[in-house]
């Protein structure tokens, strides 16, 4: 037995050995081909791969998108500023290097290292921003001592130029895309994706077209070694190819005319309110500003707790934009409502005359007309060219609270505009309905009377005004106000182009709206007038003055008194358009807390601004005459006997204007 066991043995040797060479033969072979697959098929791949995890991308920001006015000129460009950095990797002698840093730009130590800190999770050639937009002494500081300051140095972006720009509510600002903003700009957008740290459009035009202006940021590639660090030479094929420049975003054309906009700024320079003009024709913007302003470089800079502070405690709100997100009492402005709807509703004919003795009573209220003395027998025309409260008080009883807020709805009031440039309020166009469900209370006949001359309840805000003054003089074709005109890529190309949009077509008898019309004419060129202030020699204007009451303050202990009692003071109002017959300009000025008297404090802001209008347009009219450069405030005393409402100027020849024709159509 044991020689056949060694025999077979002997025989299985063989086929043992020869499976083990052809195990290994096969395993040998398996490796070799997917080595050669690897290496001579996938190498370059893989070569490519290995480099690629040597390189780090570092994102560059934008050029934003310009900002065009009507004719092209530039209202919002870009430059380049100077931010001083410091790159972790290059630091050494941290703690000298530093205290030479506070010493020379005057930042706190901690404030530095606490950026440090804060920059802790990126790879340590990523540069951290210690301070932003140094002006080139600084820089001329930093390079005279580089020497001494390993890892510090200073970096170049593109951003917002704002020399000149005074009109912070209408372009808005910049600032660092919050989490909660991040989500939703994400999920509107498929071809750009926002990050931490993102700059984006936060108010005003820069928020409105954001999504145009942004821009595409550009991407560096850096090569670093296993620890992270850079390299000396980061200039590979991979590291070039992997780069990309920054494209700088679309440019913007707004409606806004320049010229006219220097004028309103220089004009309402030390008031308080908003001014703004709107082409009636097609709801084009031309003029848009609110003061107090504020700066725009200060969020460019990095908003200071000390300036943030500054602007929430200021009494007159620079932060809000009161064109469209301030809503007041419309005061006589409104009474041009209560006149449509008289007229329109068969209420009253146009030669219907009321006696106003100086008051008016109903029941046992006691209403005041601004003219203690009052104004006599006064017809429609004459009412609005007096700005008597009497014959208002007496149609807006005969006409009920629910048809004036009809009328005023129909032209705008109590509704947004939909501008959406900033915060947009709806106003209050009150009426029964309004009162039970906001206040649980019925509507009196004293609402009634009190919303006749645009007080009480009726808030609205200078934008609706306007664009209602706009509507009336078009002939009831209310417009949607718009800044757009068109959208242009970097090669020229027009890529979006604003239209005007038609709201609603208001229907009015031709005849009603002519006797408006003629008494608004009458504001501004008869010689009893409230607004002759207004007036541009060569060219009508139509307009209404008007001055809304403000509720008394109470004495605060702590609180200036003296601001106390300038905010106590009435608002006054003028809204316009020119010329009377076809107008191709509407503008309303809303002078905040000025002591009322639309016709003296309003009225020569809209002057300004028309009369620029008309020069720029008839240059040939105005040969030989120098710029109007009329007071915005009124003579001493020229006011006495004049308590609540509208001025009416005193005559005075020196201020007399050519005659004008008066359109067929309000003769």
């Amino acid at each position: 037995m044991a020689e056949n066991r060694s025999k077979q043995e002997s025989v299985s040797d063989p086929k043992r050995r020869n499976i083990i060479v052809s195990c290994f033969l096969g395993i040998t072979a398996a490796i070799t081909a997917r080595l050669w697959y690897l290496q001579i098929i996938k190498g370059s791949d893989f070569s490519v791969a290995s480099a690629r995890n040597r390189v780090r991308e570092i994102t560059r920001p934008a050029p934003r998108g310009l900002v065009y006015d009507r004719q092209s000129r530039i209202l919002l460009s870009n430059r380049l500023f100077f931010d001083l950095i410091v790159i972790p990797q290059y630091l050494q002698n941290k703690g000298k290097t530093l205290s030479i840093v506070s010493d020379l730009f005057h930042i706190p130590v901690n404030q530095i290292e606490r950026k440090l800190v804060e920059s802790q999770a990126n790879p340590k050639f990523v540069p951290v921003r210690i301070k932003r937009n140094l002006s080139l002494h600084e820089v001329a500081t930093l390079e005279s001592n580089k020497f001494f300051l390993p890892g510090v140095d200073v970096d170049s972006a593109p951003r917002r130029d704002y020399l000149g720009n005074e009109s912070a509510h209408l372009f808005g600002y910049l600032g660092e895309v919050t989490s909660k903003e991040l989500d939703i700009l994400n999920s509107q957008v498929s071809n750009y994706q926002y990050r931490v740290g993102s700059i984006i459009g936060k108010a005003g035009i820069e928020r409105k077209y954001e999504r145009y202006l942004r821009g595409g940021e550009g991407r560096e590639a850096l090569l670093v070694d296993a620890l992270g660090r850079l390299q000396p030479d980061s200039s590979s094929d991979i590291s070039i190819n992997l780069s990309r420049a920054a494209q700088r975003g679309n440019d913007v054309y707004l409606t806004i005319d320049s010229e006219l906009q220097a004028v309103a700024t220089e004009a309402f320079r030390n008031k308080n309110g908003s001014v703004c003009a709107i082409d009636p024709r097609n709801g084009e913007i031309l003029v848009y500003l609110s003061n107090p302003n504020y700066k725009l470089s200060m969020y460019q800079d990095g908003l200071t707790m000390e300036d943030w502070q500054t602007l929430r405690a200021n009494p007159f709100k620079p932060l809000l934009d009161k064109v469209t997100g301030g809503a007041y009492p419309p005061g006589s402005t409104f009474k041009i409502m209560v006149a449509i709807a008289a007229l329109e509703e068969g209420v009253i004919t146009p030669d219907r005359k009321y006696n106003c003795p100086g008051f008016f009573v109903l029941g046992n209220g006691r209403w005041k007309c601004w003219k203690h003395t009052g104004h006599g027998s006064v017809n429609l025309e004459n009412a609005l060219k007096l700005s008597c409260d009497v014959f208002f008080y007496n149609i807006g009883n005969l006409l009920g609270i629910d048809r004036i807020s009809k009328w005023g709805r129909l032209f705008g009031l109590g509704e947004r505009t939909g501008l959406d440039l900033n915060m947009e309020l709806p106003g209050i166009s009150p009426s029964t309905e309004w009162k039970l469900r906001t206040k649980g209370l019925p509507w009196l006949s004293g609402d009634t009377i009190n919303a006749s001359i645009g007080q009480g309840f009726n808030l609205c805000t200078p934008i609706q005004i306007l664009n209602a003054f706009a509507a009336m003089g078009n002939g009831g074709k209310l417009y949607k106000p718009h800044f757009l005109k068109k959208i242009v890529d970097n090669q020229g190309k027009i890529i979006f182009e604003e239209r005007q949009t038609l709201i609603r077509e208001i229907k009015l008898n031709p005849a009603n709206i002519a006797v408006i019309k003629k008494g608004l004419y009458e504001v501004v060129h008869s010689a009893e007038g409230t607004a002759k202030k207004a007036r541009v020699p060569g060219f009508t204007v139509s307009g209404k003055t008007g001055t809304a009451q403000t509720s008394a303050l109470k004495f605060t202990k702590g609180v200036n008194q003296e601001d106390i009692a300038f905010r106590a003071l009435d608002h006054a109002w003028f809204a316009s358009y020119s010329p009377s017959d076809v107008p191709e300009i509407a503008v309303v000025v809303f002078s905040e807390y000025d002591g009322g008297g639309g016709g003296a404090n309003a009225a020569p802001i809209a002057q300004q601004i028309i009369e620029a209008f008309w020069r720029k347009k008839f240059p040939e009219k105005f040969v030989g005459s120098s710029k109007t450069a009329m007071s915005t405030h009124m003579p001493n005393g020229a006011r006495d006997g004049v308590s609540q409402d509208d001025v009416i100027e005193m005559h005075d020849d020196n201020n007399e204007t050519e005659p004008v024709n008066i359109p067929d159509e309000l003769r």
